[in-house]
């Protein structure tokens, strides 16, 4: 694969980087607290109905303003019409260092939402604005694309009716619709509206979209134009069964003010008694401590009795490894489900994204990188001067080509053999240490460049080689997944079990700073960070002048000679900052591609203080230096 650059716009990246930063910074800025059942202001709607037996919503907002309690009014009669009257209501409140947020919390049946994500369902239908705009899907291929979009607002909908049958006209096999009656909305335009906007039955796939300015992303509808009335129909399918009543309700108010802040929590079957078979498996009752659950489902149709119990044993085995405790349970009415609750720790949130998954495993050293099964690797721990590493044993058919790549590691001065598993450096050794025919030792753990596993992370040897030797979730024809999980649903407990915010661990990066900062030298930089996602950020002061792209060159030139290592072991992002800290210049790191030998590639991104003739002399200037001929890829 080839890699060079191309042009996006920052700008976009940007401001949803920064709203999904600000929500970062919200979400760790709140300890937990809330009250429990029974401590709010609670109002039953519906006889018989205990709040032990459904699920959970909690809405709130950071700042509370005057229109909190008219637009929690709206988010109750969604919730009334989503449920049919079938809820409970709570006052309640989120202890945060900044003081008690008010919210609201209802209980609803898990009849509601049945095989479906619950905070997918409220997202859609709930918690969000819900402003509309139409439009039309000129799309081909399996991506939507969106044009023409045209605001939809609540006056231009002269009426709204929830009927059953088919409409007059609509023959549901032309468009893969299997009934012969459903549910439906009618959904008739102001004459006005259509006078003013004649094209919309011109569209071939027409569309409601909610939300096109939320950062989360938007819902979208495709609906079914009658003309002749003035009309827009939507159907439900399987995705959508239940919609109808709450979007009546949705199209015939007014909007939110603003979104809501959601916390969900779903109904769920805890493994108990002789069904806990983990040896880090226990009670769901056994927590003492602020945990998170997460939900998953195979995105398969079927999946064997022969293959889900391997999948189960392979999370068991991994979760195991952890050493962290944890329960395992499923969403009642849905077999093919787990549920994962754990004590809230270190690397949590990304380390159940390996759990459910096996993982593509590359070693690479120099630019070249071999792709292994895990088949081709035994994988154990050792201890050396009270740490834990990663031993690595190549199998007799995997050993030469192994020692090939460390004997050209060594050839070119020796470096590090960088072990990753799904784009991730997890563990690396440097070449100079001892190989023995196909044998190495990883004695540096890569998420902070330690020498080796120790203390909070002391786990992670054991877990990495679970996942290298240990069962694997089952696969067809040696490679295709047979069960692929999907992640549901996420909810974080306190220690009184109740839905609440935790505080977000930050992994020490000490010694990965001191590396960046030795290669470096004199170079001088504006900040060194950790994005997210783990990997490294470094940023510049945007150079000034005539002579601003050369001199942008010049500092890349020396960014990619100096940290050739390490960029070859991490992805990187480098900035190229404005007087506000804003990055203006982006340019991502790519290393090298598996089972090739490549140089180090990059993609380019920039706001619209450069433009293509910059770009196009920014990456001239990098390949016209010869000294970066071992690392640059151009197109």
């Amino acid at each position: 694969m080839k890699l060079g650059m191309h042009r996006k716009k920052l700008n976009k990246i940007r401001a949803a980087a920064l709203v999904v930063l600000a929500a970062i910074l919200c979400f760790a800025g709140c300890s937990t607290g809330q009250n429990s059942a029974g401590q709010g202001s609670t109002s039953q709607n519906s006889a018989g109905l205990h709040p032990e037996d459904m699920a959970a919503l909690c809405y709130f907002r950071y700042e509370k303003d005057d229109s909190f309690d008219a637009d929690m009014e709206i988010v109750e009669g969604r919730i009334n019409a989503l449920t049919d009257g079938n809820y409970l209501k709570e006052d309640t409140t989120l202890e945060t260092p900044q003081g008690a947020l008010d919210a609201v919390k209802f209980y609803v049946p898990k009849e509601v939402y049945g095989e479906y994500s619950l905070r997918d369902i409220s997202r859609i239908l709930i918690s969000r604005p819900m402003n509309l705009w139409l439009c039309n899907d000129t799309s081909t291929g399996t991506w939507n694309n969106f044009t023409d979009q045209i605001a939809l607002p609540r006056n231009a909908i002269e009426s709204v009716e929830v009927l059953y049958g088919c409409p007059e006209h609509f023959n549901p096999m032309d468009y893969g619709i299997k009934l012969k009656e459903f549910n439906y909305l009618k959904i008739t335009l102001t004459e006005e509206f259509c006078r003013e906007n004649p094209q919309i039955w011109e569209w071939k796939q027409p569309n409601i979209l909610q939300d096109i300015e939320e950062f989360e992303g938007y819902a979208h509808m495709r609906v079914y134009p009658d003309a002749e009335n003035r009309c827009m129909i939507f159907t439900e399918n399987e995705d959508r069964k239940g919609y109808c009543e709450p979007l009546y309700y949705a199209f015939t108010h007014e909007p939110l003010s603003d979104a809501f802040n959601l916390i969900s929590f779903p109904v769920v079957e805890w493994e108990s008694g002789e069904a806990v078979k983990g040896a880090g498996q226990i009670e769901n009752t056994g927590f003492d401590t602020a945990t998170m659950i997460n939900e998953y489902e195979p995105e398969e149709v079927y999946v064997s009795d022969k293959n889900w119990e391997q999948t189960l044993q392979a999370v068991r085995e991994r979760l195991d490894a952890s050493g962290v405790p944890y329960a395992l349970g499923r969403r009642p009415g849905v077999d093919r489900s787990i549920v994962i609750r754990m004590e809230k720790g270190l690397f949590t949130d990304s380390f159940l994204d390996y759990v459910i998954s096996n993982v593509a495993i590359d070693l690479s050293a120099c630019g070249e990188t071999l792709r292994e099964a895990s088949s081709g690797i035994e994988a154990s721990v050792q201890e050396r001067s009270g740490k834990k590493v990663l031993a690595l044993d190549m199998s007799a058919l995997r050993k030469e080509a192994f020692n090939k790549l460390s004997a050209n590691c060594m050839k070119k001065g020796g470096g590090r053999i960088v072990l990753t598993m799904n784009s991730n450096a997890v563990a690396y050794g440097y070449c100079d240490s001892m190989i023995n025919d196909g044998k190495f030792v990883m004695d540096y753990n890569a998420i902070n460049a330690e020498n080796g596993f120790a203390g909070e992370m002391e786990w992670m040897a054991d877990f990495w080689a679970a996942m290298i030797s240990g069962t694997q979730i089952p696969t067809i024809y040696s490679s295709t997944p047979a069960v692929t999980l999907e992640n549901k649903e996420q909810i974080y407990l306190n220690e009184e079990g109740e839905p609440c915010i935790l505080e977000q661990y930050s992994i020490p990066r000490d010694n990965l700073y001191a590396e960046i900062k030795s290669e470096l030298g004199d170079l001088e930089y504006a900040r060194i960070g950790i994005l997210t996602s783990g990997k490294p950020c470094l940023q510049f002061a945007l150079p000034e002048g005539e002579t601003r792209n050369e001199q942008i060159a010049a500092i890349m030139s020396k960014v990619f000679k100096r940290l050739e290592d390490e960029i070859f072991t991490y992805w990187f992002r480098l900035d190229f900052i404005d007087s506000n800290n804003m990055p203006q210049l982006m340019f991502l790191t790519r290393t090298p591609g598996s089972g090739s030998k490549m140089k180090i590639g990059y993609s380019m991104y920039y706001d619209s203080g450069f433009t293509e003739e910059d770009e196009a002399e920014i990456r001239k200037l990098l390949t016209e230096d010869e000294s970066l001929a071992n690392l640059i890829t151009a197109e």
